[in-house]
């Protein structure tokens, strides 16, 4: 959907009888950050991003590029799930 879509949808309701939900924001959210990040800014990142999902909290949620680029990017995951090896060992 484009932006411009979704605001005339949002539109379509009177401002009184709706306002935006969590779920609203989190998809403009992700309508906005809907851009590829690349490898190196996952690298740079990608230690708060494991950190999250060792403190059992939803990182995915939290950082949806680098979820979504670490769904798709198997040289990024691989270096990510060394990285939740070496944490869990630690902790």
């Amino acid at each position: 959907m484009r932006l411009i879509d979704w605001f005339k949808q949002l539109g379509k309701k009177k401002r009184a009888e709706r306002e935006l939900t969590d779920t609203d924001c989190l998809d403009l959210i992700r309508y906005l950050e809907n851009c590829d990040v690349d490898c190196e800014e996952v690298f740079n990142a990608i230690d708060q991003y494991a950190e999250i999902e060792i403190r059992k909290e939803d990182a995915a949620r939290l950082m949806p590029l680098i979820h979504q680029h670490l769904e798709t990017c198997s040289g990024c995951n691989d270096q990510y799930e060394a990285l939740l090896d070496v944490l869990a060992k630690v902790k």
